[in-house]
């Protein structure tokens, strides 16, 4: 019954390391509605913080591995959505960071409605393109 309403919701049950609840206070102190999920190498927060959904994967030891920021269609960087105009209309962009900006998770839809996962790197140039 716990598992059912955990899920319902949304209880996390993950034990943090005092170095990954220290990290991502000190650096995401103000955030809300934060979840916790914890895999084998690392840790991940999903969170809003200023009204926009942030992923942040910590190490064991606190270190932010990685952020991924889900971004407004109007905030994407104007030569990411040239790039994607030339694969169909963008749906959604998440900017990918490591220390600085390293990349877009892109959704885009064609004309038949089929939609695509692209990977952009900082510049715009594709590194992948999934139907999904």
């Amino acid at each position: 019954m716990k598992n059912i309403l955990s899920k319902i919701f949304k209880f996390s049950s993950v034990s943090l390391p005092e170095a990954v609840k220290d990290s991502f206070f000190q650096k995401f102190g103000d955030s809300i509605n934060v979840e916790w999920l914890h895999s084998d190498d690392f840790y991940e927060a999903i969170f809003y913080l200023e009204g926009i959904e942030y992923i942040a994967h910590f190490d064991s030891v606190g270190k932010l591995i990685n952020l991924k920021k889900n971004l407004p269609i109007h905030a994407t960087p104007e030569h990411i959505k040239q790039k994607a105009a030339l694969h169909g209309e963008l749906m959604n962009v998440i900017e990918i960071i490591e220390e600085e900006i390293v990349g877009y998770e892109l959704i885009i839809r064609d004309e038949a409605l089929i939609r695509y996962s692209l990977l952009l790197n900082e510049k715009g140039g594709l590194i992948q393109k999934n139907k999904l």
